[in-house]
């Protein structure tokens, strides 16, 4: 059986959204992992439209660190280092919790955009918490950290051959995205509904700006949630066609990880942000 985490991570990585059914669950597979392996995932194509699904099969339980232990949900916080232009969503559209899966659940991820960034292949960082039957909160979870390397890869033409994954590339031999690491942190749920979401500065100390386009004016609820799920901020926002800008402010915030959320009950956007003191 595949390491406990890499399973974890591989399977928060890849999965993808449709516009209105997010994307389509394959509910015949039943053994837990990845399907299909990351060098068998479509290749990108330079300058066209990329719409790709992954699907994945949670763990009931697994072997970790010698003990056997229950895997009781994953939830997918961010995917970072993605070509630019491309963005992620889930089959899992829970308002409170967005991209969170259950012991078993089957689900999928769907990648969609265009990008213009050159062809090669693309490390992924996958930020997952992972709730366990050791642990009384979920567990932050990052590829890095258990040196599990994920990639995504893009071709110049259609008819050209999809770069070969090089597993013992070092970070530094593969691509980096042109764009700024906010713009690849974005999970975007109904690309129609919400776009050009970003978060900045982050990390930050005092206060942070959200900034992003709405095709309708609704209203939104803001969340701010610490690592452990607990919720440390509420704010209902009202919403207006076109751009919005709002502040957060996060001076009463301890140094740590958050995750802010905003969402109308249907449509979720949710930014992972390091608050320094």
């Amino acid at each position: 059986m595949k390491n406990f985490f890499s399973i974890l991570l591989l399977s928060a990585m890849f999965s993808f959204a449709a516009n209105a059914q997010i994307c389509t669950i394959d509910e015949t597979l039943t053994e837990p992992g990845l399907y299909p392996d990351p060098d068998s995932i479509p290749c990108i194509v330079k300058g066209d439209f990329t719409d790709i699904t992954v699907q994945f099969v949670n763990f009931d339980s697994a072997d970790y660190q010698g003990i056997r232990i229950k895997v009781d949900y994953l939830i997918i916080d961010s995917i970072t280092n993605l070509p630019c232009g491309i963005r992620w969503t889930t089959s899992a559209q829970n308002a409170a919790t967005p991209h969170r899966f259950e012991n078993q659940e089957n689900g999928c991820i769907r990648f969609l955009g265009t990008t213009s960034d050159d062809a090669g292949q693309y490390e992924l960082e996958v930020y997952v918490r992972a709730k366990i039957s050791l642990a009384p909160s979920p567990i932050p979870v990052t590829a890095s950290s258990v040196g599990l390397k994920v990639w995504v890869r893009v071709s110049d033409l259609a008819t050209d051959p999809c770069p070969v994954i090089d597993t013992t590339a070092s970070p530094a031999s593969a691509r980096v995205a042109t764009c700024t690491t906010l713009d690849t942190l974005v999970g975007i749920t109904d690309i129609s509904s919400i776009n050009y979401f970003s978060f900045y500065p982050n990390p930050t100390a005092n206060a942070a700006t959200v900034s992003f386009t709405a095709d309708r004016a609704a209203v939104y609820t803001s969340r701010i949630v610490n690592i452990y799920g607990q919720e440390v901020s509420r704010e209902v926002l009202n919403v207006t066609a076109g751009v919005n800008v709002n502040s957060i402010d996060v001076s009463n915030l301890a140094a740590g990880v958050y995750i802010y959320t905003i969402t109308d009950g249907k449509n979720v956007q949710t930014q992972r942000f390091v608050v320094e003191k």
